[in-house]
């Protein structure tokens, strides 16, 4: 009975906190003592915030924690901290903040959320206003003016991000921490589903930020953070409603957030309608165009998106627990690939196969204008269930524990003449459960482990990639030690992955590009066409990597708002499924993809037996310099990257047919069973009388392939304040990737933007420009692509009127309607970015 006793009393020391309690005010102001309103203040290890009043005045009454370490944020100003250490009673403590000449946001993709000027890692966070101003109907398009970041650019509907010149696999897309799980990484006409409708903020982490989010984070990381879980109790309601018009595109776009509570419960609502037609560009869409060709208008450039989130959450002194769904339909054409499909068009099919998205909307839009497409439409949709939660202090020694998991039901069809063809599935969950601990020795740090797992199939004619199941397991430690003004961070992670994959059938004839004209190969001959045919069925077996990332790095602050960051990592990734087992047409990017593992010849064949892979290893290294005070500052980050197994997917000079192609009726008859060039699992009967090429000299083959390379390159961005009112900034990259003998295809060009704004009152005005390069460090098979210089300007009035504030804002892209082809794009020359757009709207926030 003693015994038990004894037990008791120990388990109650440990859960129980200390019940002193203790009182902790202050004064925030700024270096000429200004007070400043509307700081926020947190006590470390627990959800106590406070915010100061007009007098610059915070207070936290009935403290608890016998160790109060405090932390001050403020966007205008360089945080401050003040480690009071242990107390036991009431506390006064005055901060006195440096001015910001720039947004200082504190980085939620961190796993320690340091500040902008704080972070070891080269980040760029934009801030929901700026957000508002840039934002594009994709998120490549909206951040591709980010210094060293740029965009897929698959037409105005589908774009990702390129960060450092890595795209795919090797930049993660996540949402409030959490991966988007779409499919968007499989191939650049996929659209990523994330939106921007009601965002606080998106951060940009450049270089490998794989100990946070995973072996695929090679190149980078961004995370969309928006309010769909509330953290904190809100008093009433609040949001903002928003309409706009884009001349371009005849768009349309409406969206609207609206937060409240009462007590402890907080719930949201966001959601947006956006409608466009096809873009209007200047000249024709073709680099070399037919004679038939109409110019002015990028066909199947037009998309309907309808979003919506609720979310509801449990919100108590030192813990909350949210859930929210998110439902998602988007459809969108897709530029460049339109083909047309048997005699059900006839004599038709030239006169309109280049035809895109039908200019007229009405009432039977959806069913008809599918049906008059030629080209090809994708119609996503996305069903997403997230939930998060924070506990503070649950046992002693840990100061924080989180918890995180989305479970993403992703499915878009590709949509050919009104009939569904390809349909890509991907049910995925992420699971990640984090906790902190306090103080050893100097350290504070996180240590955690994450569970990911992605279901994906894709059946139809243009699957190019196997079904499969990616499983994943993750242990990540991240510590970070302060001395004087030089903060040290350290971390590791452990990741196990194992894909499981479906047999395949793959079939592929070739010839060489130099040499089809007229030249007779073995094997069956079609309409003068000679080529070799080779097929065979794969089975195989589980793949499992181990991937092993470290890093370390320090931040000097030298001097009150200037620092110097060195980060030196070494990180290892596994191959995405699309680099190992594409085996196929992807008409999407014109091309027959050919995966790591299998083992193709100079002369086309594929071996029966597979190759084997490795993982790719990435050494990076990072010299970041800031400066955010004064009327001038900067950030100039240098980086380097060698990689070792660097995957990379070349042109290999050869061309792939369909069996099927130009055939006729009686050769239709015969293949019903056995298409050629297309992976198992297609759709029965899909192949049509008289069925017409999607290609009228076959598709260029492109090979997965694993070697070494170099990727180093440059950053930067300045501003110059040149009085109270206006603000001049300019921006550059430059990045160079070499792999062995040769340059990495589709690397971005240098870039030199600036921009001129001005601030006085409600009006708030800017013109800037963007110069883009030529690129003519180009790889074997890839071609040289025209520089461009691109104008904008925006304008934009804010006055209050009865409790609501209104924003009425107009802006213009592309002003000189320059015809601009963007060469990280596969689409470069069939699709230039639009002409010359007037974008106009009003914005109410209450």
């Amino acid at each position: 009975m003693k015994m038990r006793s004894l037990l008791s009393i120990a388990i109650a020391g440990l859960l129980s906190a200390p019940v002193l309690a203790t009182t902790v005010t202050g004064t925030v102001t700024d270096t000429s003592g200004k007070p400043v309103e509307g700081a926020e203040v947190k006590i470390e290890g627990t959800r106590r915030v406070a915010f100061t009043d007009e007098n610059g005045i915070y207070r936290f009454n009935d403290v608890k924690q016998p160790h109060i370490h405090l932390h001050v944020y403020s966007s205008n100003y360089i945080h401050g901290d003040n480690d009071l250490g242990d107390v036991s009673s009431d506390q006064k403590a005055d901060f006195v903040l440096q001015p910001a000449s720039i947004e200082n946001i504190v980085v939620t993709a961190t796993a320690l959320q340091s500040s902008v000027l704080e972070s070891v890692t080269p980040v760029t966070v934009i801030g929901a206003e700026k957000l508002r101003k840039i934002e594009a109907p994709t998120l490549g398009e909206t951040l591709k003016n980010t210094p060293g970041v740029h965009s897929t650019y698959f037409g105005p509907v589908s774009s990702s991000p390129i960060i450092r010149g890595n795209d795919g696999p090797r930049v993660k897309i996540v949402q409030n921490g959490l991966d988007v799980s779409d499919v968007s990484r499989v191939g650049p006409d996929h659209n990523v589903a994330t939106t921007l409708a009601s965002a606080t903020q998106v951060e940009v982490l450049r270089g490998p930020a794989t100990l946070q989010y995973g072996s695929g984070a090679i190149g980078g990381v961004v995370n969309v953070v928006d309010k769909r879980i509330p953290q904190y109790q809100v008093d009433g309601v609040e949001g903002e409603v928003e309409a706009s018009y884009s001349t371009v595109n005849e768009g349309k776009y409406t969206r609207g957030d609206v937060t409240g509570g009462q007590g402890n419960f907080v719930w949201h609502v966001d959601g947006f309608i956006r409608d466009t037609e096809n873009a209007d560009i200047p000249g024709f869409a073709s680099l070399e165009p037919d004679d038939d060709e109409e110019s002015g208008e990028l066909e199947s450039s037009a998309m309907e998106t309808t979003n919506i989130v609720a979310g509801l959450s449990y919100v108590a002194e030192e813990s909350y627990f949210g859930f929210a769904v998110e439902k998602l339909d988007n459809e969108y054409g897709v530029p460049g690939h339109s083909h047309g499909h048997g005699d059900e068009h006839g004599d038709e099919h030239d006169e309109d196969h280049d035809e895109g998205l039908d200019d007229s909307h009405d009432e039977d839009h959806d069913e008809e204008h599918m049906h008059e497409e030629e080209g090809v439409l994708l119609d996503v949709d996305m069903t997403r269930y997230q939930a998060a939660g924070e506990w503070h202090s649950p046992i002693k020694g840990l100061t924080n524990l989180k918890f995180a998991a989305a479970y993403t039901d992703y499915e878009h069809a590709e949509i050919e003449d009104g009939m569904p063809g390809t349909v890509f599935t991907n049910e995925s969950t992420d699971i990640r459960l984090s906790a902190y601990h306090e103080e050893v020795a100097g350290w504070h740090g996180v240590f955690g482990l994450q569970f990911t797992s992605s279901d994906y199939t894709a059946v139809g004619e243009e699957a190019f990639t196997p079904a499969n199941v990616t499983d994943s397991f993750s242990l990540y430690l991240i510590e970070q030690k302060k001395v004087g003004d030089v903060t040290f961070e350290i971390g590791g992670r452990l990741e196990s992955i194992s894909i499981d994959v479906a047999d395949s059938d793959i079939e592929l004839e070739v010839y060489h590009d130099e040499e089809h004209e007229g030249e007779e190969h073995e094997g069956e001959e079609h309409e003068g066409d000679a080529h070799e045919a080779h097929g065979t069925e794969f089975t195989f077996p589980e793949y499992d990597f181990t991937a092993v990332s470290l890093s370390a790095g320090a931040n000097w602050e030298y001097t009150d708002g200037q620092s110097v960051a060195i980060t030196l990592s070494r990180s290892e990734r596994a191959p995405s499924q699309q680099e190992l087992f594409s085996a196929g047409q992807h008409l999407a990017t014109e091309s027959y993809e050919v995966g790591l593992v299998f083992d193709l010849d100079e002369e086309g064949h594929i071996e029966e037996n597979l190759k084997g892979v490795t993982e790719e290893v990435s050494t990076n290294l990072d010299v970041t310099f800031r400066k955010f005070t004064g009327d001038w500052g900067y950030s100039v980050s240098l980086f380097y990257n060698q990689a070792d197994n660097y995957v990379f997917q070349t042109n290999t000079g050869l061309i792939a047919l369909s069996e099927h192609e130009e055939y006729g009726d009686e050769h239709d008859e015969e293949h019903d069973d056995d298409h050629g060039g297309e992976l198992e699992g297609e759709h029965e009967g899909e192949h049509e009388e008289g069925h017409e090429s999607h290609s009228d000299e076959g598709l260029p083959v492109y090979y997965f392939q694993q070697a070494d390379a170099d990727i180093w390159g440059l950053e930067a961005q300045a501003y110059f304040d040149l009085n109270d009112a206006f603000r001049l900034t300019v921006f550059t990259d430059y990045i160079r990737a070499e792999i062995e003998d040769d340059n990495l295809p589709r690397t971005p060009p240098m870039r030199i933007g600036g921009e001129l704004s001005y601030v006085n009152g409600g009006i708030s005005a800017d013109a800037g420009f963007t110069w883009v390069d030529d690129q003519t460090d180009t790889a074997s098979f890839e071609t040289a692509t025209d520089g461009y210089t691109l104008l904008n300007a925006s304008v934009q009035y804010e006055f209050a009127s009865q409790g609501i504030d209104w924003v009425v804002f107009a802006r213009g892209d592309n002003l000189t309607d320059e015809e601009a082809r963007v060469h990280t794009s596969f689409l470069k020359d069939q699709a230039p970015l639009p002409g010359r757009n007037i974008s106009v709207g009003v914005r109410a926030l209450f």
